[in-house]
């Protein structure tokens, strides 16, 4: 994320704005740089983020095993590396739509956040997790790692 690129067209410097590579010289000035991709379905207090996967911790430690490792724990925007194979849950989604406000807490889909705690958990992989949906349930399927990303 760190890295400089430069424009395929004229071969000038790329600047980040909102998220989005630009180039300066190619664009005009009147783009709107704040929300190049506006959908008037999306509801005005919400955004969307990119899920980069689960991460995979050494038990009883905060020691990143596998999957994503951000650069900073604190701010979510600076970036990610991958340590390993990037890890995905089953129900992985691409793309989530959280409210603005939650913006800097919220880093992934809740698929892999899900898998994220799950794993980290004492009890293993196959703990019991109440659920409203399915209150007869007692006990999960046993969990096996993804390295492909689902459809």
């Amino acid at each position: 994320m760190g890295e400089k690129s430069q424009c395929v067209n004229c071969g000038r410097e790329l600047i980040e704005r909102n998220g989005v590579l630009l180039c300066l010289n190619c664009n005009s000035s009147d783009l709107k740089t704040s929300q190049p991709f506006h959908d008037d379905s999306i509801p005005h207090d919400c955004v969307f983020i990119e899920c980069p996967g689960a991460t995979l911790y050494e038990p009883g430690t905060n020691n990143v095993i596998g999957g994503v490792k951000f650069l900073d724990d604190d701010d979510p925007f600076r970036g990610w590396k991958i340590i390993g194979e990037p890890i995905f849950a089953p129900t992985h989604r691409r793309r989530r739509m959280i409210k603005k406000e939650a913006l800097g807490k919220i880093r992934r889909c809740e698929g892999c956040q899900d898998y994220t705690v799950r794993m980290r958990r004492k009890e293993g992989p196959d703990f019991y997790i109440p659920s409203v949906k399915n209150p007869k349930r007692k006990k999960l399927k046993t969990v096996k790692h993804t390295y492909v990303e689902p459809v």
